[in-house]
């Protein structure tokens, strides 16, 4: 164990429905509800809102705004800077058939210092290369249009999760004051279950329980969302739609949890240690370099 802070950023987790079902591994020892924005849409943005909580900095100063989608191909980009603002399902429609072609996009960056500089951070919108929320997207175009079983997006979704948290577990064990991670499976699940309670029970009962064994290996966890879920039992207005319900938890650190998200990046700065100097030397290898090309290993 260490003193490195686990930061967990897990999209879409609704304090109301986590609080409802009793996630006490989600909501941890000291937890509160945690304001949240919406900047181009009237409700929370993925995209929009992660860079914030990292860097303490609003769309117009972190610089990512609307969809956050980067397509590969220019004239693409172009097409989605124009139609961002149409509703999700004329977007969703109109941008599947270059997704199932294998059109690559990617999420924008920030340039804005953030809270993980020195430490690591993987996955997290706005700030490192989003390859498990392009895929995530991929697979909720492809559950929408019928083409896989909830059974197979369920399995692609847990297994990013497994990954991601057996990452962060791994990460904590490092000299870094602070590692962070972000997890889609919530939100996914949201949008496809936000009329079937049972099903998204079962949704946060699985991550609950997999944050259960997290713990077992943290000393120090942190727990955050960006927004919530709107859901038909609960009588929300527009089920499937994001929530303000974000929530943050904490254990091993000290409170008072910040109110916003804008607060968070400056609170986790505020519980930083002091780590170790790390390990310079550079990395070699024992095996003789011709011996590693013969492998393919090198070239």
């Amino acid at each position: 164990m260490t003193d490195t802070i686990a930061v967990l950023a897990l999209d879409a987790l609704d304090v109301r429905l986590a609080r409802e079902w009793d996630c006490e591994n989600l909501l941890l020892d000291d937890h509160r509800r945690l304001e949240t924005y919406a900047h181009s849409l009237d409700f929370p943005r993925t995209v929009e809102v992660w860079p914030t909580v990292a860097t303490g900095l609003g769309p117009e100063a972190h610089g990512i705004a609307g969809d956050g989608n980067e397509w590969e191909n220019p004239l693409l980009r172009a097409a989605s800077s124009i139609t961002q603002y149409l509703p999700r399902g004329v977007r969703a429609t109109l941008g599947r058939p270059f997704q199932q072609a294998g059109q690559e996009r990617s999420l924008a960056e920030t340039d804005a210092p953030h809270v993980f500089q020195d430490g690591v951070v993987r996955y997290w919108p706005g700030i490192t290369p989003g390859e498990h929320v392009i895929e995530a997207w991929r697979l909720m175009s492809l559950a929408s249009g019928g083409e896989i079983t909830e059974e197979q997006l369920r399995r692609e979704l847990t297994g990013f999760a497994g990954e991601e948290l057996g990452w962060l577990a791994v990460a904590a064990e490092w000299d870094v004051p602070i590692a962070g991670v972000h997890s889609h499976v919530v939100d996914i699940m949201g949008h496809v279950y936000c009329n079937r309670e049972d099903r998204l029970r079962e949704t946060y009962e699985w991550a609950d329980r997999e944050v259960g064994r997290l713990r077992e290996r943290v000393d120090r966890l942190v727990i955050c969302s960006d927004h919530g879920m709107q859901v038909g039992w609960l009588d929300d207005t527009d089920p499937g739609t994001h929530s303000f319900d974000a929530v943050i938890s904490a254990e091993g650190v000290d409170g008072p949890l910040p109110e916003s998200v804008y607060d968070v990046r400056q609170w986790l700065e505020s519980e930083m240690g002091e780590v170790g100097p790390a390990d310079d030397r550079v990395a070699e290898s024992d095996t003789p370099t011709e011996h590693l090309r013969d492998l393919g290993y090198m070239e």
